[in-house]
């Protein structure tokens, strides 16, 4: 009996302390402060995107310290710049950084802009594989929702890789190799009218999306502040799976990109177009036109995404104007989220004949054959004889209400004919 009492008092101890020594890493784990890393994009020499006066380096760590003192207000965290001074720094020494001090999350901070200055929006690009992709996309669901709220185009959340299969960025790729998971924010395009109301009006609005950038991290991590006033200790944060291999991005361009003119305004000039684009491996993001068969589009619009940033609806309806009497030969392109163009059929349009310039010719047709009878009709009378028999005079008298009545029926005539011409054209006009 006494044995089975000492066994049982070392079996409960075994038990205890066993169980005390494998809680005791969580509960370590638990009270080490979160790491979070944030990178000013650019620096020194390196200016980043520069539009009309506006530095990308000095935006961007505008709004790396805004949202470094906004994320200094949650408990359990420490955050860093990996540098708070313009200087030169290589995307290699950023990465150290953040792995030296053994960072949980690196938040690289960027503005945009394209080629052409045609694109628009904002967009977030994560690493291409593993749990890194996973970790990155997740937080790029909240900061995405985010900009949204804010009222920026969505471009979407984004993989981009080089001709070896790593990371075409090299934060993302340098952070990958130091064990450091992250994501590329590119909050708006500097060079386009649609985002200059996003940054254009002070340093408050570089403030704001600072702090916008803070709450998306916050949420991510579920931090909460007795600051702030706000607990999200209980954020739905995404879940995303762990990707077996690569995911690489979409390099072919929409399988369906049609259009159909719809209806035609004669008075007015404008056409509607019945447009259709589909890209089963990704999404439609914008869409333009031409009406020199492409050789010139127009700048790029929104293409309608009513349910999910990744998710576009099939079709769109919009109108445009084209110039009277003249042929045009239109077509349209629909780009994915991965900035890869399809274009459409081509339609011959017109030509619609301007309703003002043939009221114009009408005015003019009969003013001249007005002035045609006028100049017969003095052929006729230009010499009067001296005196006039009352036979003479009901002879003239008959000419001169011939002449008028001639006059007459031309007038209609001609009316008629144009009216016939003009309702012609349009009926061709259909028909094209």
């Amino acid at each position: 009996m006494g044995n089975k009492k000492y066994l049982f008092l070392f079996i409960m101890s075994v038990l205890f302390f066993g169980t005390g020594l494998f809680l005791m890493p969580l509960s370590a784990r638990a009270d080490e402060p979160l790491v979070i890393v944030i990178d000013p994009g650019h620096g020194g020499e390196n200016l980043g995107a520069q539009y009309e006066g506006y530095v990308e380096k000095e935006m961007t760590m505008r709004v790396a310290r805004a949202m470094q003192e906004e994320l200094c207000k949650y408990e359990g965290v420490e955050v860093y710049l990996t540098h708070d001074t313009d200087e030169d720094m290589s995307l290699k020494e950023r990465a150290a950084f953040a792995g030296d001090i053994g960072a949980d999350f690196l938040f690289c901070l960027h503005f945009n802009s394209s080629e052409n200055h045609n694109y628009f929006g904002a967009e977030v690009w994560v690493p291409g594989r593993g749990s890194y992709y996973a970790k990155g996309y997740s937080f790029a669901q909240i900061q995405m929702q985010a900009l949204e709220s804010l009222g920026l185009y969505s471009r979407g959340i984004k993989t981009r890789l080089n001709d070896r299969d790593e990371d075409y960025y090299g934060i993302l790729r340098h952070c990958t190799e130091e064990g450091v998971p992250s994501a590329l924010i590119e909050h708006c395009h500097l060079d386009h009218e649609k985002d200059e109301k996003f940054y254009r009006q002070g340093t408050g609005q570089l403030e704001e999306l600072g702090r916008l950038d803070a709450t998306a991290a916050a949420k991510y991590f579920q931090l909460k502040s007795e600051i702030l006033g706000v607990d999200y200790s209980n954020f739905p944060v995404p879940e995303t799976a762990v990707p077996q291999g690569l995911v690489r991005p979409d390099k072919t361009g929409p399988q369906l990109c049609s259009i159909e003119v719809s209806a035609v305004n004669e008075d007015t000039g404008e056409i509607t177009v019945h447009m259709e684009a589909e890209d089963p491996d990704s999404y439609i993001l914008y869409y333009n036109y031409s009406l020199d068969g492409g050789n010139y589009y127009f700048m790029p619009e929104e293409w309608p995404r009513p349910e999910a940033w990744d998710r576009s609806a099939r079709e769109i309806e919009f109108t445009i104007k084209i110039p009277f009497g003249q042929e045009v030969s239109l077509c349209a392109g629909a780009c994915n989220g991965f900035d890869v163009w399809a274009q459409s059929n081509t339609i011959l349009v017109g030509p619609i004949p301007d309703p003002v310039k043939l009221q114009e010719e009408l005015l003019q047709a009969q003013e001249n054959a007005l002035r045609k009878a006028q100049e017969q009709y003095e052929e006729i009378h230009h010499e009067e004889p001296a005196a006039v028999t009352d036979e003479e005079a009901r002879r003239s008298m008959a000419v001169f209400w011939g002449i008028l009545a001639g006059i007459a029926l031309l007038m209609v005539s001609i009316t008629w004919i144009m009216v016939k011409m003009l309702f012609l054209l349009r009926k061709g006009s259909r028909k094209r």
